[in-house]
């Protein structure tokens, strides 16, 4: 309840005051689970920057990070509502809207993050950004997530390492499966419970980036952190298709041209956190395992036999491995 009350306290404090002026100029609120210190944060704010100035100043965009209207869940429920406009969440739990988004979670689909980064810029991830407007949103643009990858309580040094053990993973079907074809014991979770579950040995582990497992200081319950790079899921931008559709042609333009130039911003600082952060994690106590990823791919291939038989999946599966 107290949660609540919070959210409708944000929610309205953005409505009050509003004068004349400021009647015309819209509004939009943009909420993520992320620190401010994270390169999609940071994306986001360039973007909102931009936005406003290339609108001059008809469109302000309004960003509440770290959670303050809630988790992935909530924040996504608070869009369909029109609460809120615009939200960052994986695309792991968005296959729950929209089947496309299922592809980009699959394991060892992409050949690596240079390839999936030019997927996700071509007609391929175009066209699963716009798979959900009959369900009342559409994707905006992507950013890089990285490489996910497995950080435990105890060493996984190789895949029978992993036998038994609870994992958090996402409101994700694809990742449930991957994790019990892994040996593992899938434990959905939200973002923001997995330090607390960590810490009480609810779960032995989780599965994520490089950078999230850094900003969220899970490596203070979970030392170990092995490269399997079992998935390459990028984040997404998605906003509420009645906002969408409440600009102009020239602000949808606008909007769309500033998501994408976001894009390619938080790219270039992502790589540049993502390189510091092993020296800086092995001074705290981390250690890094590399692993033989051809166990693992082998592990999970009986997930593509079962997805291969839907006629859709198996196109975009083999558009992806074709694309160069």
């Amino acid at each position: 309840m107290k949660k609540v009350l919070v959210i409708l306290m944000v929610l309205l404090m953005t409505l009050v005051g509003c004068g004349k002026n400021e009647e015309m100029t819209k509004k939009l609120k943009l909420a993520h689970a992320l620190t401010e210190s994270h390169p999609v944060h940071l994306a986001m704010v360039e973007f909102a920057k931009e936005v406003n100035e290339k609108t001059n100043g008809k469109i302000e965009v309004l960003i509440f990070p770290n959670g303050q209207l809630g988790g992935e869940r909530e924040i996504t429920e608070l869009m369909q509502a029109g609460a809120i406009d615009i939200i960052k969440t994986n695309a792991g739990p968005m296959e729950s809207f929209a089947q496309e988004y299922s592809v980009l979670s699959l394991p060892y689909l992409f050949r690596d993050i240079h390839h999936n980064l030019r997927v996700l810029k071509s007609d391929i991830g175009e066209s699963i950004l716009n798979a959900t407007i009959d369900r009342g949103f559409i994707g905006l643009t992507y950013y890089n997530s990285g490489t996910r990858n497995m950080y435990t309580k105890k060493p996984v040094k190789k895949v029978e390492d992993l036998k038994g053990k609870k994992i958090r993973v996402q409101t994700s079907k694809t990742m449930v499966k991957m994790t019990e074809l892994l040996g593992g014991s899938p434990s959905p979770l939200s973002f923001g419970e997995i330090y607390t579950a960590l810490q009480q040995g609810v779960v032995d582990g989780a599965e994520n980036n490089l950078i999230s497992y850094s900003e969220s200081k899970h490596y203070e319950v979970a030392p170990y952190f092995t490269f399997d790079e079992h998935s390459i899921s990028p984040d997404v931008m998605i906003m509420n298709i009645k906002t969408w559709n409440k600009l102009t042609d020239e602000e949808k333009k606008i909007v769309k041209e500033a998501a994408l130039n976001s894009f390619d911003y938080q790219n270039k600082i992502w790589f540049e956190a993502e390189d510091k952060l092993v020296d800086e994690l092995k001074e705290k106590g981390v250690q890094f395992f590399e692993v033989d990823k051809t166990e693992f791919v082998q592990r999970v291939q009986p997930l593509y036999e079962e997805i291969m038989k839907d006629s859709l999946m198996k196109e975009y599966i083999e558009k992806i491995r074709n694309f160069k």
